[in-house]
């Protein structure tokens, strides 16, 4: 499996190519903006692209969305929680995670969780926005505190993290 960060927007949103080393087959997650800068990247890597997947409906995550499915003739998947999802060889797992947005999704392949605006590097999402739910957010937050402490978290904004760095120096995770 190979991981790809590309930093799009103007809140510096974190779009995700999750690929498959040996089919290379790509899944696209939360292509928030600049298309072309996503789908020229996949085409420099030789992967070919099957299907979007978002971690939430909001625009810096999203806004590229149409233009790729077009572009790039590929289908956004909607998950349900637990859902698993193929990629060539890879299983993906949705998990639920309400609390930045109703329908606020992570998704897991191997040790590795894709949080959106669910968890980030010693933080988490905003529940001030229409739909946030401070209650939902942090039954969400122990649900992911439940993995192994090596778990990777790749988070929709700034720099990757653990769970075990999370446990010890996230001040939102006092519960």
């Amino acid at each position: 499996m190979t991981i790809k960060k590309i930093v799009v927007g103007p809140f510096e949103t974190n779009c995700y190519l999750i690929a498959d080393s040996r089919t290379k087959e790509v899944v696209i997650v939360d292509p928030g903006a600049e298309a072309e800068k996503i789908l020229s990247t996949i085409k420099k890597s030789d992967l070919k692209p099957k299907f979007i997947l978002l971690t939430h409906e909001h625009p810096d995550h999203a806004g590229a969305l149409e233009f790729i499915v077009e572009a790039a003739d590929i289908e956004c998947r909607s998950a349900r929680d637990g859902d698993e999802i193929e990629l060539g060889n890879l299983k993906i797992k949705a998990m639920a995670t309400s609390g930045h947005t109703p329908k606020s999704f992570c998704y897991f392949i191997e040790d590795n969780i894709f949080s959106g605006d669910t968890l980030f590097k010693r933080g988490i999402g905003r529940t001030d926005l229409e739909g946030g739910d401070y209650n939902a957010i942090k039954k969400s937050l122990r649900r992911l505190m439940e993995f192994p402490d090596n778990f990777k978290v790749w988070p929709g904004h700034g720099e990757k993290t653990t769970i075990a760095e999370e446990k010890k120096n996230n001040p939102f995770l006092t519960f």
